[in-house]
């Protein structure tokens, strides 16, 4: 069984531990096996290739203070005087770092995981003692550095309560540590947290992991009762007027509109919150994944039989069958609608394709024998290649040539008894 990449980085601590004695309770140092644990996700080598080759905006604080963004002929000079650097949101520019936080995000199932950069200079402090909003796991690359974490004094926060706004506390710290190269540390939400680097530079990742809260179903429900009550005439007309400051009449006419959504909550409250749990998990997807130049229609299953696909990586995937032989395949970004369809094809898909890590086009043909390859099961790939829920594993490079596999693979413009994309493959606005 394939190892989680939670359990991988809390590496030799339980996560099973960790989940009930300190998630969301009380932080931890967890030291390293090895010093090299994390640096294949981040490196001095990653921090000047962002910093020569990308558009950034990077932040420099010095002793709690955020100094203005400069024009980058300064950054080095804003280093020499000791600030420290931080790069936010780098999980969109490293690949390791990108597969990381998805695949965090997948285990856990909550709605965001993002990745700062953290570079910090000799005896300099960059922010003093505050809280985050957010859990936080900092794993140290390079350097020591020197951590003080406090209890909370304000359970909780939302991402808009700023810790400026709130008195730290005044006790000892209950975690005073040094974290060394490989060590990680995690910080519950709202725990009050400063650090300061040793001898040498420091160098850290900081994953920050944005968890669903009660507010958060909330306002997915007010939100759906506005949508869905929008055409309800009882709800539409005025309230009763109030003449002469007698509210009676007013009172007790939202009383009853508050007393059959109550009935309406009870009946249905179940199902509301299992739609809320799938809407969340729906949200949860990477960008789009690009394969070219096969998802532009060409040189697609060059390899042929041999040709590996593999489903595109963090894409949520909901099957429903709308009647007989027809289907929906939804995913955050579309919904593709199959029609005249055997059973058996969506159990295969459901139970093989969309279930294993990679697979060829030899391996869905054997489990799909009773089907034609040529007008049913070629088709169907050559569809959802196209449309991104299928990536071709090595995309080729050569030029163009017109096999028999590939005559068979032109079906998937015209088989509408297969693939009605025309008229049912429909872009949903992400949420």
């Amino acid at each position: 069984m394939m190892q989680s990449t939670l359990t991988s980085i809390l590496r030799p601590y339980s996560l099973e531990k960790f989940l009930s004695e300190n998630w969301a309770q009380q932080g931890i140092i967890i030291p390293g096996e090895c010093s090299d644990k994390f640096q294949h996700l981040f490196s001095w080598k990653h921090l000047n290739h962002l910093l020569n080759f990308h558009q950034l905006e990077p932040r420099f604080v010095l002793n709690g203070k955020v100094l203005p963004t400069c024009d980058p002929k300064h950054w080095i000079t804003q280093c020499q005087t000791g600030a420290s650097l931080v790069l936010s949101h780098v999980d969109n520019r490293i690949p390791e770092l990108t597969d990381l936080v998805w695949a965090i995000q997948q285990e856990m199932g909550h709605s965001a995981v993002h990745a700062n950069i953290y570079c910090s200079w000799p005896s300099q402090q960059g922010f003093h003692k505050h809280f985050d909003a957010h859990e936080v796991l900092v794993m140290q690359i390079e350097g020591q550095k020197e951590w003080f974490v406090f209890e909370d004094t304000h359970k909780y926060p939302f991402r808009e309560e700023n810790s400026d706004n709130y008195t730290p506390p005044n006790g000892e710290p209950y975690i005073h540590h040094v974290l060394n190269p490989g060590d990680l540390l995690y910080i519950p939400r709202g725990h009050w947290h400063c650090a300061i680097a040793r001898e040498q530079p420091s160098l850290h990742v900081t994953l920050g992991i944005r968890c669903f809260t009660g507010r958060d179903a909330l306002t997915w429900l007010f939100k759906k009762l506005q949508a869905e009550l929008q055409s309800d005439e009882g709800l539409r007309q005025n309230l009763p007027l109030m003449p002469h400051g007698q509210t009676h009449l007013l009172e007790a006419h939202v009383q009853q509109i508050f007393d059959d959504l109550s009935i309406a909550w009870e009946r249905e409250k179940t199902e509301l919150a299992h739609d809320f749990a799938t809407s969340q998990l729906m949200t949860m997807t990477l960008v789009p994944e690009i394969s070219l130049p096969s998802q532009a229609g060409f040189n697609i299953f060059e390899q042929e039989l041999d040709t590996r696909l593999r489903q595109r990586k963090y894409q949520p995937i909901q099957v429903e069958s709308l009647d007989e032989g027809t289907y929906l395949i939804v995913t955050p970004q579309k919904t593709m609608k199959f029609k005249d369809l055997p059973p058996s094809v969506i159990d295969t898909l459901i139970k093989n394709v969309f279930s294993q890590e990679s697979f060829t086009i030899r391996d869905v043909a054997q489990q799909l024998s009773d089907c034609d390859l040529e007008t049913m099961v070629l088709p169907l790939l050559a569809g959802l290649v196209k449309e991104g829920i299928l990536i071709e594993d090595t995309p080729s490079t050569a030029a163009p040539v017109k096999t028999e596999i590939e005559v068979a693979v032109d079906l998937a413009e015209n088989n509408e008894a297969v693939l009605d994309r025309d008229i049912d493959v429909e872009l949903l606005a992400r949420a």
